[in-house]
């Protein structure tokens, strides 16, 4: 797998072929990064933007929205329990909603050697999936605050570190308040070709000016 930064390149997600072909789809439109903390006065953004991406960790996040997002389904989809395998649950995540590029640093996020940490993946799928979220609320003309009521994770093979992580998220399901999401994510491989790694679902909840989001 080629996770190395091809030929020392400056603009990392433009040395790989996989994130060119992404950032050249003209089905998305390149929506920023996520914002580093810089407000000494809040806690915006405190932990991802300020603590955990940093130059040292994940130094490029570049997110991409889908320009017209199809609704989602108007009733809950499947859901796993302890007897469901949580492949059955899950609808298709193409087309995503989001689709969000990751370059991963090492050792700053590893786990094991030249291997994210699995805490970290998840943070990256928990805000990957909030900006799913918050795009069908913007889309809709809502203020309303996404807060993660459950998010479930299956750990395929590991993410190999340097490299490139490519998470996509999609709103599979909604209804009131409530929102299911799909998302997988990928590297890639020698030639361009993608390899899954780790795909997870999510439930969250819309609030509006209170933090009170119960079930």
């Amino acid at each position: 797998m080629c996770h190395q930064k091809p030929n020392g390149s400056s603009a990392p997600c433009h040395a790989y072929v996989l994130a060119t072909r992404l950032l050249q789809d003209k089905s998305y439109t390149l929506s920023g990064s996520f914002q580093r903390h810089n407000d000494p006065e809040g806690d915006r953004f405190g932990y991802f933007g300020g603590t955990l991406a940093t130059a040292e960790t994940i130094p490029t996040r570049l997110i991409l929205r889908r320009r017209i997002l199809q609704p989602p389904l108007a009733t809950s989809p499947p859901w796993p329990d302890a007897k469901t395998k949580p492949s059955l649950a899950q609808l298709s995540v193409h087309p995503a909603d989001i689709i969000v590029i990751f370059e991963l640093s090492s050792p700053g996020v590893s786990g094991h050697p030249s291997t994210a940490h699995g805490g970290v993946l998840a943070s990256c799928f928990d805000e990957t999936m909030h900006k799913a979220v918050a795009a069908h609320l913007i889309d809709t003309q809502q203020v309303g605050k996404p807060y993660t009521a459950q998010l479930d994770i299956r750990y395929r093979q590991p993410v190999q570190v340097p490299g490139l992580l490519i998470i996509r998220a999609k709103v599979v399901a909604r209804i009131g308040r409530k929102f299911w999401l799909r998302a997988v994510a990928s590297q890639q491989l020698d030639h361009g070709e993608e390899t899954l790694t780790t795909d997870a679902i999510a439930l969250f909840l819309e609030a509006g000016d209170s933090t009170s989001c119960s079930l």
